[in-house]
């Protein structure tokens, strides 16, 4: 009786491997197609433990668990798939290209402007400068694109708290980057991390010469992007404006 039940049960663990191993397949093609439209370094650490998560549910459901509760499996794997998707949505990095005219400046990030105002004295832009603020949700893409051509000056780590991003001062006490840019004219962008974004992650390096719209980073799971601008630039948004990252023209200069 005994070794019918272990050699049942083993049965059930190998078919819940080999079901897991065709899904693996799947999403492992899934990915490849996908690739150019993610970023798909930064979404693998969630990938895998999601898809641990969903193999380690089957599994114990198929060696553990009677036929009437196999809805517990179930309900695991469906959450699995949600979570996936989610992931998978969060990180996804489309293609974008803008029709352009001399003096535009693009928008760093997609989401929704709650701030707009001046800064005082700000280094690496003479005189006062203007601020844009844009908050990002989970629903945004969370990759940053250069707001202007030009040569990449300085890339600065800066730590901070971790303060959830739709309150205004996280700009200045949370954990962020902040990217100097020197082209016809000088910009700054801070990528400002969340309580859930805790680690903004930068793609590129100083001295490196970049186009407009060109990839700087990613910001994980919600945060804030602030841009900074000569005042002598003209802004094309306000409050409440949505914008999207190397699509939307916010100023001109």
């Amino acid at each position: 009786m005994l070794t019918k039940i272990l050699a049942v049960t083993g049965l059930k663990i190998v078919l819940g491997i080999g079901v897991t191993a065709f899904g693996g397949l799947l999403l492992a093609w899934l990915i490849s197609f996908l690739k150019p439209r993610i970023a798909f370094k930064e979404a693998l650490g969630a990938v895998l433990f999601i898809f641990a998560f969903g193999l380690l549910s089957l599994v114990c459901g198929a060696a553990f668990l009677k036929y009437s509760q196999q809805w517990i499996t179930g309900s695991l794997l469906g959450l699995a798939l949600l979570l996936m998707i989610i992931v998978l949505s969060f990180f996804r990095d489309p293609e974008r290209s803008a029709e352009l005219s001399k003096g535009d400046v693009l928008s760093p990030a997609d989401g929704v402007v709650d701030l707009v105002d001046e800064a005082a004295e700000i280094p690496g832009i003479p005189g006062k400068a203007k601020r844009i603020s844009i908050f990002l949700s989970l629903f945004n893409v969370h990759v940053q694109r250069s707001p202007v051509a030009g040569k990449l000056v300085k890339v600065e780590h800066v730590k901070g708290k971790v303060l959830p991003a739709f309150l205004g001062e996280s700009s200045e006490k949370n954990r962020h980057n902040v990217y100097y840019i020197e082209g016809e004219i000088p910009v700054i962008i801070k990528q400002i991390s969340g309580i859930i974004a805790q680690r903004p992650v930068s793609w590129v390096k100083a001295g490196k010469q970049l186009g407009i719209g060109e990839r700087l980073g990613l910001i994980k799971f919600g945060s804030r992007v602030d841009i900074y601008l000569p005042a002598k630039c003209e802004l094309l948004v306000d409050v409440d404006s949505k914008v999207k990252g190397g699509l939307t023209k916010i100023a001109k200069y």
